[in-house]
């Protein structure tokens, strides 16, 4: 079990760029390791991890970023790297960020503490709790429609088998994703979204996209609350997410680390309108698949969560072990669609799983990325988590390639 401690989250900037220092552990809520060997890693190379996250500035991959890496419950390394781009800001323990698709875990745990209180099965027709999803269409080869041949289950949704897409482009184009950005309320959008014909019947192949937002809308009809309030009393609250939500507070606001976007060579200062969601508390759009915001201690409490089998620091049950091993057992299987089965992974229910992770004595690795570059992984076998936080856009998926490798390079 792991031991949290009631003393402050807020570090100092010094002590955050300094690795290992207790402070770190304060930060996160875990206390810091003061001897790595313990715990499995040469201490020399550590700083390995620190030259990624720089490498990764140089090569334009990423601009200021953090990292993270905790086992059995003490953090082994949090160090953060600055870009020094006049846009840009160093990361701080106080720095939010728009943690965009791993908002998808959340949410998948959200909707199995449901399935364990027997609200649904997964293979149960979600158009049980959203009927309009009794009607939708689907598109044909002749680029006509035609009706479901099957319901859409909650396993469609967990797996992104449901045929939802909505990811159609940026924020100012004429597409679903543009009108999501506009949207004021989640039941609406996903309304117009049961509207739109889905990619092809359920089941039928992996197309990512909306499920995991139509997912968040289930929860609010299964629990009779909006998803924000479920969060916040199912698994925010319990866990000490004190700075996760669906808005921006006006000290928040101030606390959002600035976006880089990477264009022709170079990297510049995003706009306001780049952030593309308004995370305004007005606008209740609690999109599960994408909607957070969140820091680096809040998603460390996250995962420490996932570690220790669904528990809660105080030792309460948020999530059942045997539940939390069946969403990250592989649900895909030959299913078709899924590129990222190339590189040795697979798609459980809402997270990825790497099948393959044996050269770095790890079983069973499970975990997601967000859409400005942040990523985690969760290794159960080593009792061990990893995350990794900016603000870039494009996603560069080579920073988790190259924080993940530095990690397990330096465990002895």
């Amino acid at each position: 079990m792991t031991r949290f401690f009631a003393t402050s989250l807020l570090a100092s900037v010094t002590a955050l760029v300094n690795p290992l220092a207790a402070e770190l552990g304060q930060a996160v809520g875990l206390a810091a390791v003061k001897n790595p060997a313990k715990l499995g890693f040469d201490a020399e190379k550590l700083d390995a991890i620190f030259a990624a996250q720089k490498k990764l500035i140089a090569d334009k991959l990423a601009p200021s970023n953090v990292g993270l890496v905790v086992r059995k419950g003490l953090v082994v390394y949090h160090r953060a790297a600055a870009s020094g781009l006049a846009h840009d800001r160093a990361v701080t323990d106080k720095s939010v960020f728009p943690i965009w698709s791993m908002t998808k875990p959340i949410t998948s745990v959200a909707t199995m503490i449901l399935y364990e209180r027997g609200k649904f099965k997964l293979d149960d027709p979600v158009a049980d709790a959203l009927p309009e999803l009794a009607k939708v269409r689907v598109k044909t080869a002749d680029g006509k429609t035609e009706p479901l041949a099957k319901p859409i289950t909650y396993r469609d949704l967990f797996r992104h088998t449901a045929g939802f897409a909505g990811y159609d482009g940026l924020y100012h184009q004429d597409g679903f994703w543009g009108k999501t950005t506009r949207a004021k309320s989640l039941e609406w959008i996903i309304g117009e979204l049961a509207k739109v014909p889905i990619e092809h019947q359920p089941s039928a192949r992996y197309t990512y996209g909306m499920s995991t937002a139509v997912l968040g809308r289930a929860v609010e009809a299964l629990s009779g609350k909006s998803l924000d309030q479920f969060l916040r009393k199912e698994i925010f609250r319990p866990l000490g997410m004190k700075n996760t939500r669906f808005y921006l507070t006006k000290r928040n606001r101030k606390l959002f680390q600035p976006l880089s976007v990477f264009v022709d060579g170079k990297i510049r200062a995003g706009n306001p309108e780049e952030d593309e969601l308004p995370y305004a508390k007005v606008v209740p759009l609690y999109l599960g698949g994408e909607g957070l915001t969140s820091t680096m201690a809040d998603y460390a409490r996250f995962c420490q969560m996932l570690v220790d089998g669904g528990k809660a620091p105080n030792g309460n049950q948020i999530v059942k072990p045997a539940t939390l091993k069946l969403m990250w057992t592989d649900q895909l299987g030959d299913t078709p669609g899924y590129d990222d089965r190339k590189n040795g992974n697979g798609f459980g229910l809402g997270f990825y799983v790497l099948n393959d992770f044996n050269q770095f004595g790890a079983e069973g690795v499970f975990g997601w990325g967000g859409y400005h570059t942040t990523h985690f992984w969760i290794d159960p076998k080593n009792e061990m988590y990893g995350i990794f936080l900016s603000r870039r856009y494009p996603f560069q998926a080579e920073t988790l390639t190259q924080f993940r490798k530095a990690v397990y390079e330096a465990m002895e």
